[in-house]
């Protein structure tokens, strides 16, 4: 029976067959890097697409270049977000190019991107934590990070608010799991909360969520100090605080679930990802998990490991309920803006898939059950992988044409002033207001910022 540990100490010693990590991160790194650029490379384009418009032009470079933007500006709310940490990389990609292009921001975001699943990784190997049938976690993470399932995040520059609160989320937990009792580990922490609700609204989720794993702590070694119950109190009031000050929003009244039948529905769809099947037995992926984890609490079996990836696996969880809540409203496909939020869930959903079979497998009956599970879940869960990803390369085309036909039309208005150019079906102009897109332009500020690939025939 593994013991509850309070330090980085490694469940199992490390084998002579084991992987050396040293030597194989850094390529796993790589690769996750390459599949994202090359993804970057093929499907995007320079041309500004939709909030871009107002959040990045109207709201934020052109008063940068006019000399009118007061720091204050940089956390104003977009819709019922705050996307502090967005603006300051736009910010960023403009004064490094001195332009303002999208496809920039996509390459700048390529690493940003990468960083969660490659810091989840590194996590992973200094708690010497992958061995055996475990790497099948390691191989769960590469695929969520190597494959398009997120193309509208990779493929949009603005799109980065999911990649830095993933990022903040999962350095918050992994210093709340690794320093629980550091006074500095926890001011870093505060931090990273603080600036997750900067983030976007479901960013109240991480201080909440990492003040559990701060209670789940104490509970497991029947030990609460003082400064764990001050660093819980600061990381309630965080989000407490975060959400009376929340922008509401009326006209996204429509999207919200209607009623608890429907968040039940949409929540069970939701867990099934990234199972293609729209039937609700596909919630059924969570259900082992779901008690597993209670099983461990009560018994106090949880290892440093299990606490971290306990916290990926309820800041999913809550993601999901906000996500079913905010966005309910007759959804039945999970956009692939989404499935970002998921990843870190998904990961430990196959931790805990794998430690059942380490700790209940205690004869042969029972360890061959569990082994079973562990077939349905990871077969179940790449055979879906295998399923996307060709539907996924499918859709990432189709919207590069789209993206390029818009390209085209902008071009020409820019040429001509037409304004029936303007007055094309939707998704052949990048924005939904023709007027209010005719002005915006017509703004001759605008032209010294776009990339000359979209103004060289004009300049």
């Amino acid at each position: 029976m593994t013991e509850y540990v309070p330090t980085f100490k490694p469940v199992k010693k490390a084998s002579k067959t084991d992987v050396n990590w040293p030597s194989i991160l850094p390529f796993i790194s790589i690769l996750i890097i390459l599949a994202r650029w090359y993804y970057v490379e093929k499907f995007a384009v320079a041309l500004p697409f939709l909030d871009q418009w107002d959040a990045e032009w109207i709201g934020l470079l052109k008063p940068w270049t006019e000399g009118k933007l007061v720091f204050s500006d940089l956390w104003n709310s977009h819709n019922e977000h705050r996307i502090f940490l967005t603006r300051l990389m736009t910010l960023l990609g403009f004064e490094l190019t001195g332009a303002w292009s999208n496809l920039t921001e996509t390459r700048l975001n390529i690493i940003l991107g990468a960083l969660t699943p490659i810091l989840l990784l590194w996590l992973l190997y200094k708690l010497k934590a992958l061995h055996g049938p475990r790497w099948l976690i390691a191989a769960v993470i590469v695929a969520g990070a190597t494959f398009p399932f997120s193309w509208e995040n990779m493929l949009i520059g603005f799109q980065n608010q999911f990649y830095f609160l993933n990022l903040l989320s999962l350095s918050a937990l992994a210093l709340s799991v690794h320093r629980p009792q550091s006074i500095r580990a926890m001011i870093i922490v505060a931090m990273f909360c603080g600036l997750s609700v900067l983030t976007m609204a479901s960013g109240l989720i991480t201080p909440i969520v990492v003040a559990i794993v701060y209670s789940v702590d104490g509970y497991i070694k029947k030990s609460w100090s003082v400064k764990s119950l001050v660093i819980i109190f600061i990381l309630i009031m965080i989000p407490a605080t975060g959400y009376l000050t929340m922008p509401y929003v009326a006209g996204h009244h429509f999207l919200h679930a209607q009623n608890i039948t429907e968040m039940v529905k949409t929540t069970i769809r939701i867990m099934g990802w990234p199972l293609t099947d729209h039937k609700l037995y596909i919630g059924l992926l969570w259900l082992p998990v779901l008690i597993i984890i209670p099983v461990l609490l009560m018994s106090r079996r949880f290892t440093r490991c299990d606490l971290l990836m306990f916290g990926c696996f309820i800041w999913t969880g809550a993601q999901v309920l906000a996500l079913a809540y905010g966005r309910g409203h007759e959804l039945f496909e999970v956009s692939s803006r989404y499935t970002d939020l998921l990843q870190l869930g998904l990961a430990g959903n196959a931790w805990f898939v794998i430690r059942a079979a380490e700790i209940f497998g205690q004869n042969r009956k029972s360890l061959m059950a569990f082994r079973i599970l562990a077939i349905i879940f990871f077969g179940a869960l790449f055979f879906s992988h295998a399923q996307r990803l060709p539907r996924d390369i499918e859709t990432m085309k189709n919207d590069r044409a789209i993206r390029l036909i818009q390209t085209k039309n902008i071009q020409l208005y820019l040429k001509t002033r037409d304004e029936k150019i303007l007055k094309k079906p939707r998704m052949q102009i990048s924005y939904p207001n023709p007027e209010k897109f005719k002005t915006i332009l017509d703004d001759p500020g605008l032209l010294k910022v776009l990339p000359e690939s979209l103004t060289a025939e004009i300049r």
